[in-house]
């Protein structure tokens, strides 16, 4: 006979199988006893399986909501596209304005409304919002119904529009922001990461940002630490910290009166150039700063009343210790160090531009400098005119023939107008894209905004527009 369990050849006579060890006449249906100690076991399973094959369905199931949602989202055409297409020349008709790429996409306008779109012409992002600025480290500060928010490139709303005003994000991923007229810092996410405590904020510079409280300024540091305090009357221009300095006041900071004294302070408050007549606050740059002399200045008679006195303005160039590095000179006016050089304005109210080391590269004889916003030029004017000047020898290296929108080389061209039409030049002032736009305007990521036949359309650095597809 075989045993019923294992199937093993056993003898007949048999009570139990020698290879699985069965009783051969155990009744097949187990005891209750047996079943009350299995039971629990069973059910234990039958959760654990229950749970496995639920937690596999959410799995399965965001998986797939997953698969669509990025497959729905509309993807940003590649950001090194740099040359028009019939896509982009199409989706321009779309639009009541159009404005330059940054970080991949352009705001455009319709209807009074602002959204973004791509270099392939995709609307990226729609047209809802009443105001947006430029994308820049991933995000676009966005207004909408009178208030202020941001949204990444997809549209996604990162902070949410409930600010009263948000300036750019700096490279610190911090942005000043101002709710119900106080002002503070919040990040990428609109988390508040300085609280809104002040009446002004400054953007961070050398680590520190300028803040005013009850009409005084002091500085902070990047955890809202309260470094310098709010005591000081007059910020230069709102500008922080430069060199390692910057210039305040204890008298109202109103340039070239004599009661208003100004002096440089470093990072912990220290006075490092005292108050005093003369001092500017123009922050140092290269080591440098002005100082000057003459002007109207208030005093008083030998009687003891206000007396206003008027005298040649002059100015001198001062180092970080306070001390004279160069000799007075007659000025009407005189900007600050930008890139080691500053536009000086004559008495007889010519531009000229001098170097840190007090020589004038460029005599006082145009009508217009702009100095700051190109590192190898300067635009200089005349009659009207415009034409560009290298920094270092003062050459003109672009004659003084031109009306310019812009103020600086912008991936290698300039956009220029003559003879009533706008086209674009390069630095060896060969014309490189024709003269045919009625508008023009600086390159950005190789395109460049223009406008013909009433129309906003794109150009390329190889000359293509949208406007002859």
């Amino acid at each position: 006979m075989y045993c019923k369990y294992c199937g093993s050849l056993i003898d007949k006579d048999s009570s139990f199988c020698s290879h699985c060890g069965k009783r051969l006449n155990e009744n097949s249906t187990k005891s209750p006893k047996t079943n009350d100690t299995n039971l629990p076991l069973q059910k234990c399973k039958l959760k654990k399986n229950v749970l496995f094959f639920f937690l596999v369905g959410i799995l399965l199931l965001f998986i797939i909501w997953l698969i669509v949602f990025l497959f729905n989202r509309k993807q940003i055409a590649d950001i090194t596209i740099d040359k028009v297409s019939r896509e982009l020349a199409e989706a321009t008709n779309s639009y009541d304005e159009l404005h330059s790429f940054h970080e991949g996409l352009a705001k455009v306008c319709k209807n009074d409304k602002y959204g973004f779109i791509d270099k392939l012409g995709n609307e990226i992002i729609p047209c809802i919002y009443d105001k947006a600025k430029d994308f820049e480290l991933g995000v676009s500060i966005v207004v909408k119904d009178k208030k202020t928010g941001a949204i990444d490139q997809h549209g996604n709303m990162v902070i949410p529009c409930k600010y009263d005003i948000i300036h750019s994000f700096g490279k610190d991923s911090l942005a000043v922001a101002y709710l119900n007229e106080k002002s503070g810092f919040i990040d990428f996410k609109g988390n508040i990461v300085i609280p809104f405590d002040y009446e002004y904020c400054e953007r961070f510079s050398e680590g520190l940002a300028a803040v005013r409280q009850d009409g005084l300024y002091g500085f902070i540091n990047r955890k809202g630490e309260l470094i310098i305090p709010c005591q000081y009357e007059g910020l230069y221009n709102s500008h922080g910290f430069c060199d390692g300095l910057v210039g305040v006041s204890i008298n109202g900071g109103n340039a070239g009166i004599i009661d208003d004294k100004w002096g440089y302070i470093d990072k912990t408050g220290k006075i490092v150039i005292p108050f005093q007549d003369g001092l500017t606050g123009v922050p140092f740059s290269s080591g440098l700063s002005v100082r000057c002399r003459g002007g109207i200045t208030l005093s008083q008679d030998k009687n003891g009343l206000p007396k206003i006195y008027e005298a040649p303005l002059e100015a001198a160039f001062i180092n970080k210790k306070g001390e004279l590095v160069s000799d007075f000179f007659e000025i009407q006016n005189i900007q600050e160090f930008r890139n080691g050089y500053s536009v000086i304005q004559d008495k007889t109210g010519w531009y000229g531009l001098i170097n840190t080391r007090g020589e004038f590269v460029i005599p006082c004889k145009y009508s217009f400098i702009a100095n700051g916003f190109d590192d190898k030029y300067v635009l200089v004017g005349l009659n009207g005119k415009y034409g560009m000047a290298c920094k270092e020898t003062g050459e003109v290296v672009i004659p003084i023939i031109y009306e310019m929108d812009s103020w600086t080389f912008k991936e290698g061209v300039i956009p220029v107008k003559k003879d009533g039409k706008m086209g674009y030049i390069n630095e060896n002032n060969q014309n490189v894209i024709p003269f045919i736009y009625d508008q023009a305007n600086d390159f950005s990521e190789g395109f460049a905004v223009v406008k013909r036949y009433g129309k906003y359309g794109y150009v390329d650095r190889y000359g293509y527009d949208t406007f002859n597809f």
